[in-house]
């Protein structure tokens, strides 16, 4: 337990630690005071809406995870499932280095209920996976729009392949799941085209209206990448920084905005502060 514990803050570390790296190499390239003007100038009007869109794109989520839940027999409710999601949100952003945000549902939810660990994990696990073939399928629609006719079909034709061999995999390895894989991909898809407005609301509220297929495709390959850096800080940045020497886009207001969607994430996650002072009152739901 004590190796597992010790292996996981130095993956944390680490995380933290390219998170910085990648922060600073993207400051040496684009001077920090140039990003706190232009972010002076933000609109608030489209910085309330993506803030609304982000928010909504959580709620999905954690709707997502109440089906993966509800399947394996954990009738958790909606609310108690909302409170467990923002708390995991919490976990991961201000304590990086301590049992983390899935880790901690899973230990609340086999402490309180006597759940099977391995049956959480599982539902879990599945619900990033929704999340992850879902951003891999638009990637591939949205980058159909860049491209001419004929690479385009084919970019669309292997974004629907892509989906339907994840199917007959995913539900071979996890047949429980096969009833709710494609509600979950539908959510799962709803879920990244919230969060994919929520930045190009971001992009507008500094005065930005064009290249949205650009930033929306950038974004969406940040979101899978984020995985090796802290909650995706600094890969984001870095990845805004480097297409923009491909395509015809400010730098400095791109990676001002990635750093206000950082923002709001940080500031959602505080929300988990008021359901860790206050006693879960976790409840289940009467699925007969």
């Amino acid at each position: 337990m004590e190796k597992t514990r010790i292996k996981k803050l130095g993956v944390n570390a680490l995380k933290v630690i390219i998170s910085i790296v990648l922060l600073y190499l993207v400051f040496r390239k684009i001077a920090f005071q140039e990003i706190a003007q232009i972010i002076k100038k933000v609109r608030w009007g489209y910085l309330f809406l993506a803030a609304i869109f982000f928010l909504a794109s959580q709620l999905l989520s954690a709707k997502r995870l109440e089906n993966f839940l509800h399947t394996q027999g954990f009738a958790l409710s909606f609310r108690s499932n909302l409170e467990l999601y923002f708390l995991g949100m919490f976990y991961n952003f201000f304590i990086p280095g301590g049992i983390g945000g899935d880790a901690y549902k899973v230990y609340i939810l086999k402490k309180k209920f006597g759940w099977s660990g391995k049956r959480i994990t599982s539902a879990l696990f599945n619900d990033r996976l929704s999340g992850l073939l879902a951003i891999l399928m638009m990637i591939l629609g949205l980058l159909a729009l860049l491209v001419e006719l004929p690479f385009a079909a084919g970019l669309v034709v292997g974004s629907f392949i892509l989906g339907v061999a994840a199917y007959f995999i995913i539900t071979k390895i996890f047949p429980v799941y096969k009833p709710i894989y494609f509600i979950s991909l539908l959510y799962s898809l709803l879920v990244q085209s919230m969060q994919v407005i929520c930045f190009i609301l971001l992009i507008k509220s500094l005065g930005i209206n064009d290249n949205s297929v650009i930033y929306a495709v950038t974004f969406l390959a940040s979101s899978v990448l984020s995985l090796i850096s802290f909650a995706g800080i600094g890969v984001r940045e870095m990845m805004f920084l480097q297409a923009s020497k491909f395509f015809n886009y400010s730098a400095s207001i791109s990676v001002s905005a990635s750093l206000l969607f950082s923002l709001i994430t940080i500031c959602f996650s505080f929300l988990g502060i008021y359901f860790q002072l206050r006693k879960l009152n976790l409840t289940i739901t009467d699925r007969s």
